[in-house]
């Protein structure tokens, strides 16, 4: 019976041990998430006596810009961030904005073609707003060409797989700027004098090697108005911590009505003098130039896909190059088609702000002799979130 007893007795002692020495654990614990208690503090400085451990020193530290959101993890997990820590790495950032987070963008630009640059101008105001972590509102309105050009719309973009896959929809009315069109000498010569209504090489000033061209010459007029449903699937793949391919901002424009002046496509003319007779070159053939002539764009889809690729050499700077292929009512063989070029070098010097200077060129693919850099446009702009 006594040895029993003590059997016994050793089990309900180690049990007891057991179980206040987890109890102990527990509150431990709990004091490490609410410093606010002092007993607990004191608990643990005694504790930490005995097992070397320094634990009644960790407080939670808050500075002045902390808000509590009840809507938002109070850290960053699975990829959802508060303002207080949203990337600074613009490959790092989520695809749609963080829920209640806004972002407003700013920006001005002006044409920097070949001819007329910084003859035009237009302020854009575009926005986003975070209606859930995986769903975000979109808007804004943009111009340029002194306001030839606009385009305003609103839509949504909502993740298919999270920072990795969207879905952009987005209605829009705009309109296109059609440029008018000039004669100059290719090369350019101080003693270019050419006649735009009978242009002849002769009238360059190196006559023996220039050719006539046809290029934009700064002014615009505004094209039609177009009612459309732009869609878009989103992609962007870090294959690498700094580098990343980002894809399909954009991939169909679907027209509601037709309009007579969209753009312009290339067509051949013979050049001849002020008397009607055809001007020869050098060894006898006649000459011919490109014109562009405004055309329109049926109530039918285009092709507009987009690919790029973002490098973020450090967290602050990010540097994005994407191209863009439009083809207008899908018509492949209209040799229609216009590939625009964007650079863009963005700054993030806080989790609130950016500032970013684009660089377009319009057409990489423009018909001979048109130059892949003549046509060329620049905008700077800020955004802010909060």
């Amino acid at each position: 019976m006594l040895s029993r007893g003590v059997r016994l007795g050793l089990i309900l002692l180690l049990a007891t041990g057991y179980v206040a020495w987890h109890t102990r654990d527990a509150q431990a614990k709990k004091h490490d998430s609410d410093s606010d208690s002092d007993d607990d503090s004191g608990d643990d400085d005694s504790g930490s006596e005995d097992n070397g451990d320094d634990n009644g020193s960790d407080e939670t530290d808050c500075d002045e810009n902390c808000e509590d959101d009840k809507d938002q993890p109070p850290v960053t997990a699975g990829g959802l961030y508060t303002l207080q820590t949203y990337p600074v790495n613009e490959i790092v950032r989520p695809l749609t904005m963080t829920q209640h987070i806004k972002q407003v963008r700013v920006s001005l630009g002006t044409d920097i073609s070949a001819k007329g640059a910084f003859g035009t101008g237009g302020l854009s105001v575009e926005g986003v707003y975070g209606l859930s972590d995986n769903f975000m509102l979109l808007g804004g309105f943009t111009n340029a060409y002194n306001m030839m050009a606009y385009n305003a719309y609103f839509g949504f973009e909502g993740a298919l797989a999270y920072d990795l896959f969207d879905i952009r929809l987005a209605a829009s009315v705009g309109r296109n700027a059609i440029s008018e069109y000039q004669y100059f000498c290719s090369p350019v010569s101080s003693n270019d004098m050419v006649n735009q209504n009978s242009p002849d090489p002769s009238q360059c000033g190196d006559s023996a090697n220039a050719t006539i061209v046809n290029l934009p010459d700064g002014h615009y007029h505004a094209g039609d108005t177009q009612f459309s449903l732009n869609l878009g699937f989103p992609f962007r793949y870090a294959f690498k911590p700094e580098i990343a391919i980002v894809a399909l901002q954009s991939l169909i424009k679907i027209d509601f009505n037709g309009v007579q002046r969209d753009h312009v496509l290339p067509n051949s003319v013979a050049l001849v003098d002020a008397s009607g007779n055809p001007v020869l070159d050098s060894m006898g053939n006649q000459v011919t130039v490109t014109q562009y002539v405004p055309v329109g764009n049926k109530a039918t889809p285009d092709l507009v896909p987009s690919l790029g690729l973002a490098v973020n050499p450090i967290p602050q700077l990010s540097i994005v190059a994407y191209a863009q292929l439009i083809i207008p009512d899908f018509d492949t063989s209209a040799g229609a088609f216009q590939v625009p070029v964007t650079l863009r070098v963005e700054a993030s010097p806080s989790q609130q702000f950016d500032i970013g200077l684009a660089f377009t060129l319009l057409n990489v693919d423009p018909p001979d002799p048109q130059s892949p850099i003549d046509n060329r446009f620049l905008s700077a702009y800020v955004q802010a979130r909060w």
